[in-house]
């Protein structure tokens, strides 16, 4: 069993223009304080960058950090200490574990429908359109309001797809990340399914812990999930080679975000 140190940092969107840099740096900034509050690691956000033009792995590199063949990071010299970064508006984390991980997230936004069929297999297709009819139809009983489902072919998602959406792919994201392989067709195939109990709660009652969804194989491999919506309206997968025990969270230290 796996214990998962995660550590998040929420703000304000930035501006595109040069968002995605600095958030890559307030990523190893989280891992910079991790490695050193867990195992009592010193190492400079600089000695564990690994990009070296941010959106080119052929940069150069820290000597304290060796990519895999997919441009996936690990510790040159502690093998054993696994660590993933995902960053997106408004948000940056990192999650330090013991066994291999991944770790993805998103805030729930407009997506096409005609995006469903490239990334989605055929059966969270469904079920996404069932969860999103079941909450809207929950949600129309609670208000005494009649339900219409008038969704059609090029109709932007509804709030609750949109969820439902980033649910699903941030746990693509995760295993891609988790196995070092990237995202490629074989994620798009693999189906994630949800069970009763790892229906996440609205966005005003995301105090709740991280909830397991079911295990999946892929590549004769096990591997486990769980997942969370913050207060934020972030929505957060992880994946691991281990069973989960525990995630703990951990906020950013204000002093680790000013320091180099």
């Amino acid at each position: 069993m796996s214990q998962i140190t995660l550590y998040i940092k929420t703000f304000s969107p930035l501006p595109r223009r040069g968002s995605d840099a600095i958030m890559h740096r307030l990523g190893l900034k989280l891992l910079s304080q991790g490695l050193r509050q867990i195992h009592g690691l010193t190492y400079s956000s600089q000695a564990l960058e690994y990009r070296g033009g941010h959106d080119d792995l052929t940069g150069k590199s820290s000597k304290h950090i060796i990519l895999g063949p997919h441009g996936k990071p690990r510790l040159a010299d502690h093998p054993e200490i696994h660590f993933s970064l995902t960053n997106c508006p408004g948000l940056v984390a990192c999650a330090i574990g013991d066994g291999e991980i991944g770790i993805d997230a998103e805030l729930p936004r407009d997506t096409s429908p005609a995006l469903l069929s490239k990334v989605l297999t055929q059966e969270e297709q469904k079920k996404l359109d069932y969860f999103s009819a079941t909450t809207e139809l929950s949600r129309s009983s609670a208000n005494g309001t009649p339900f219409h489902d008038s969704k059609t072919p090029n109709q932007a998602l509804s709030s609750s797809d949109q969820q439902i959406f980033s649910r699903l792919w941030t746990c693509k994201e995760a295993l891609a990340k988790c196995t070092g392989l990237g995202l490629n067709t074989d994620i798009y195939r693999v189906t994630f399914r949800f069970s009763d109990r790892s229906v996440l709660p609205a966005a005003a009652e995301c105090s709740s812990p991280f909830r397991a969804l079911l295990p999946l194989r892929f590549q004769n491999k096990d591997y486990y999930l769980t997942q969370n919506c913050l207060p934020s309206g972030h929505i957060i997968s992880i994946c691991s080679a281990k069973t989960i025990d525990r995630v703990e969270i951990r906020a950013a230290a204000q002093e680790a975000m000013l320091r180099n």
